[in-house]
This record gives C-alpha cells, sequence and structure tokens, in this order.
C-alpha cells in the first residue's frame, strides 16, 4: 500500500512541474460572418460562423486555452460599413462575436483606423478584451493603446505584447490617426519584452502582430517585421502575425511563428509544453497546426444569433437595385488589355475629379458581373476598402515611370509564370487617356512603348492631372516613391471611391461602358493562359 502512496506521490509532483498551455488565433477577418462570399452569395468556407466552430471544439480539449486576434477586424465586408457609418446605434460585430468566445486580446491593425479613431474607440469599449499596441504612441510619447495584458491560465502568467505594422500613414488618411505616431516594432519589442519577463515576471511571452513575415535582414520600419523580431528580440515564446492574409506555419530561433489566413479562412494554433525548473516555467516544446473550416463544420448559432439585425439590414442595402448592364463586366481579362470593367472605373474617377487620365489597380482575377439587372452587392465586390480619389499633377517622364512600376508585375513573356507573384494583382495599375503597349520581352524598367497622349508622342516635360486612389497617394504599392512624387494633390474627393462609383451607377438606368482599348501587352497574350493562371 505504501509502494503504490509513494508513486502517487511522485506523480503528482512531476505533474506539477509541467504544463501545457493550447493559444488559437485568428486575423484580418475583416468583418467575415457568414460561410459564403457576400457578392456573389456562393457558398464558402471561411467566416465567424465556421471558425467559432472550431474555436469552441479547440476549447473543449484544453482548458488551458488562450484566445487571440492579430487584427483588421471591424473593416472589410459591408456588414462593418453599415454598422460602422449608418448604424453605430448597434454593436461592433465582429467585436461581439469574439466577446462571446472569450478572446484575450487583439492587436489593432492598420485597417482598424479606416473609419477613424472614434469608431476604433468605441470597439475598444465594447471589447471585453484590451486592444493591444505596444509601438502606437501619442505625439506626447504616451501610450496610445494598451501595450499588453496578463492572463493567469493553468498556473501560469501569460503576457501577450500586441504590435501595429508602421506603414499606416502610407495608407490611411491622417484625420483617422490623428496625433499618432507608430514605431518600429523591433525597436518597441526590446524595451518591452524585458519588461514583461523581469518586472511583470511573465511565465510566457506571446507576441502578436499585425504585420507579415518580412526579411531577416529588413529595415528599421519595415512593415512586415516577424521574422526580424524573433531574430533580434530575446523573451519570446511565440508570435501570431497578420495583415499579409497568408497561411503561415514556421519557426525562427526554436520560436513558432504562426498565421491564420483571411476571413476565417484558417484558425492557428499553438501549444506549449512548459516544465518548472529552479523556481522557473520554461518552454520545452511546442508544435503549431493550421486547423482550416470544411463543409461538415457547422455554423455557430451563436455568432449568427448576434449578427442577425445588422445582417439584415446589410441585405436589404446591398440588394438595392442599381442599373441595368449591356455588356459583361468580367476582371479576367483586365491585366492583359483594355476592358469594359476598367473603363466603368476610370469614368467614375475621371468625373469625380476632373482629371486628364486615371489610374487605376486590377480590382482581382475572379470578378464578373453580369449583363442585365444589376445590385449594389455586385459593385460592392470592385471596391472593398476606404479609399478616397485624389488628384495629382504628374510629368510626361513621371507618368512612363508609373507604367514601368505597374509593368513589373509581369515576368518575361516566355517564363513559365506569367505573374511576378512579389507584385499582388491589386498593385498593378492601368492609366487611361493615354495609349501605350508593354513588351514583356523585355526587362522591368524598360517595358512601356510608344506611349502617347491624343495620338501624339508623350514628352517628358508635358504635365497632365491624373486622378489616383489616396492609397497610391499615401504610398501604396509604392508608385508615389518610383515617380519620385512629393508634391501636393490638387484635390481629394470627400466621398470614398466606393461610394462614387455608387453614384455613378445608380444615377442611370442603363450602363454600357465602351473599352477604348488603349493599352496592350507586346507580345498579346492568348486569353487561355489567363483563364488557366486564374483558377
Amino acid at each position: 500500500m505504501r509502494h503504490w502512496f509513494w508513486i502517487l506521490l511522485i506523480t503528482l509532483g512531476l505533474q506539477a512541474q509541467e504544463a501545457r498551455i493550447q493559444i488559437l488565433g485568428t486575423t484580418d477577418m475583416h468583418g467575415h460572418v457568414l460561410p459564403q462570399n457576400a457578392y456573389t452569395l456562393q457558398p464558402a468556407n471561411q467566416g465567424w460562423a465556421k471558425v467559432a466552430s472550431l474555436i469552441r471544439h479547440q476549447q473543449a480539449l484544453n482548458p488551458n486555452t488562450i484566445l487571440v486576434d492579430c487584427g483588421d477586424t471591424i473593416q472589410g465586408e459591408p456588414i462593418n460599413y453599415v454598422r460602422n457609418v449608418l448604424r453605430r446605434d448597434l454593436p461592433e460585430p465582429s467585436i461581439a462575436i469574439m466577446n462571446a468566445l472569450g478572446y484575450s486580446a487583439m492587436a489593432i491593425g492598420n485597417h482598424d483606423f479606416n473609419f477613424g479613431l472614434p469608431v476604433l474607440r468605441e470597439a475598444e469599449q465594447q471589447a471585453h478584451f484590451p486592444l493591444l499596441s505596444a509601438n502606437t504612441i501619442q505625439a506626447d510619447g504616451r501610450p496610445a493603446f494598451t501595450s499588453f495584458v496578463i492572463k493567469q491560465v493553468g498556473g501560469l502568467r501569460v503576457a501577450l505584447v500586441g504590435f501595429t505594422t508602421p506603414h499606416i500613414p502610407s495608407w490611411d488618411e491622417p484625420a483617422n490617426y490623428q496625433g499618432l505616431l507608430f514605431q518600429d516594432i523591433v525597436a518597441a519589442a526590446r524595451r518591452i519584452v524585458p519588461r514583461l519577463r523581469e518586472q511583470e515576471k511573465a511565465d510566457v511571452v506571446i507576441a502578436l502582430l499585425h504585420s507579415g513575415l518580412g526579411r531577416l535582414d529588413g529595415a528599421v520600419g519595415d512593415e512586415n517585421a516577424a521574422l526580424r523580431l524573433a531574430d533580434q528580440v530575446p523573451g519570446l515564446d511565440a508570435i501570431f502575425t497578420g495583415h499579409t492574409h497568408q497561411a503561415i506555419q514556421t519557426e525562427h530561433k526554436g520560436i513558432p511563428i504562426v498565421q491564420a489566413q483571411c476571413h476565417g479562412q484558417v484558425l492557428a494554433v499553438v501549444d506549449l509544453g512548459l516544465r518548472q525548473e529552479k523556481g522557473r516555467w520554461r518552454v520545452v516544446a511546442h508544435s503549431e497546426r493550421l486547423l482550416k473550416p470544411d463543409e461538415g463544420t457547422a455554423s455557430d448559432p451563436e455568432v449568427l444569433s448576434l449578427t442577425a439585425e445588422l445582417r439584415t439590414i446589410t441585405d436589404r442595402y446591398l440588394d438595392t437595385a442599381a442599373t441595368n448592364l449591356l455588356v459583361d463586366l468580367d476582371s479576367r481579362w483586365s491585366r492583359m488589355e483594355d476592358t469594359a470593367l476598367m473603363q466603368l472605373i476610370h469614368q467614375v474617377q475621371r468625373q469625380a475629379t476632373g482629371a486628364q487620365l486615371s489610374a487605376a489597380g486590377c480590382p482581382g482575377p475572379k470578378l464578373f458581373i453580369p449583363k442585365g439587372p444589376t445590385s449594389v452587392r455586385q459593385f460592392w465586390a470592385l471596391m472593398p476598402y476606404e479609399n478616397q480619389l485624389a488628384k495629382i499633377r504628374v510629368t510626361g517622364e513621371q507618368l512612363k515611370r508609373y507604367l514601368e512600376h505597374s509593368a513589373r508585375h509581369y515576368n518575361l513573356s516566355w517564363d513559365p509564370e506569367l505573374y511576378n507573384r512579389d507584385i499582388p494583382f491589386y498593385n498593378f495599375d492601368s492609366v487611361d487617356g493615354v495609349t501605350y503597349a508593354l513588351d514583356l520581352g523585355q526587362p522591368a524598367g524598360s517595358r512601356v512603348k510608344n506611349l502617347a497622349y491624343q495620338g501624339k508622342p508623350v514628352k517628358p516635360e508635358q504635365t497632365f492631372s491624373m486622378a489616383i486612389t489616396t492609397f497610391r497617394l499615401r504610398g501604396g504599392g509604392g508608385y508615389m516613391e518610383a515617380i519620385g512624387f512629393k508634391s501636393v494633390p490638387e484635390l481629394i474627393t470627400k466621398a470614398t471611391q466606393r461610394n462614387l462609383l455608387f453614384e455613378y451607377v445608380l444615377n442611370r438606368t442603363s450602363l454600357n461602358p465602351s473599352p477604348s482599348n488603349s493599352w496592350r501587352t507586346i507580345p498579346f497574350l492568348d486569353r487561355e493562359r489567363i483563364l488557366n493562371l486564374a483558377r
């Protein structure tokens, strides 16, 4: 009997010196609630309703679970616009869902500023958890948001510290973050992580970044800094990232780095095994995995209930009749030739600004609005972000450099992959109001041919007014840096690009945008190849 007693005591003693905690992470939800595409209404394995079911299942497997999010949470889907602009009396939908699920913290993302600080502060007040950003400060140096939170989990003190990509001034309107400064993530972490270990006596430190992997040799102030953080800041046990919309599962220097794919397509899971040695806990094992909802994943009933009223209002808004299209709008060809869809966007931009030229990014490779009666829902997909329009003045030389910068999106025409994966589709711009060709048999920087305005070659010293989005104006895609634009815009619209599109469309009983055939590629790319690439 005594023999078994001692075995039991030893076993209990060993158990007391070990612990296992689970951290679940989401990111870049952008307000996706239902498992469907909000614009086509086609089913999709994504959204809060499905990912919540995965979360509840994982929580049941291990009661020592922490739930975190890495930002871009309150902007994106039409439901966010309706709540944040039209119905501020209703709860913010994602925050309500996160409260119900028991989130411990959320790192603030760049798009969380899109509706302005008052809306973000409202979300902060509604949340039963802190919104974190240790590298966002006020002009006087004081923290603008909570930097970290300590959670007691499984007998451990777990510190969650949040960071926001410092590139917000490159994308957002200054009024949306007035009085705030965004510091380098690594520099801020070097200050705060030792404090968490030494003063706060954290047993585990988890970093939540609205920032992607980046590079080990990245520079101070980089948009994406997770690898540099893992490499240069001791004392971290795991890093959850966001911002780049990718699914990531890797590690550096033994530190797990994970990112849940955007829109709830993936739930990131990190398990940490710890052992107490000489009075201190140490991570001795870790494992990471990415869980995906599938057709068999049920929609969480509480998520549906919490968002029912706002979803009904949003659907009523989206189902508003728009116009009668006399031609299909097909985005598949937008990176190989002028199209009816791109002409519509250019017409809206030129009318809203009075500019001679219009530069617009590709809205995506798989958007399609068939001819016939249309609704607001279908056009929303073309412009999901809260950008405004600006009118700037450029020289002929700057215009050529703008187009060369855009043409980097292509590899050489004979390469197996036509598009350069380092340049996403939304950073490929076409320009309307001039004619030109892009010779894909030439290296990047030497591709623009036959650039002409009103039938005459463009001269380097000529000047033109050009409509662009404020995303471009603030540095998005690197265009302003590429052309050396340092002037102030002649105009910035009060309305967003999307609302200007709606105004244009809803004021016309029928719409028949016609391509002007203003540009092309050399050689002319066959459509079958484009179709294969778009799949």
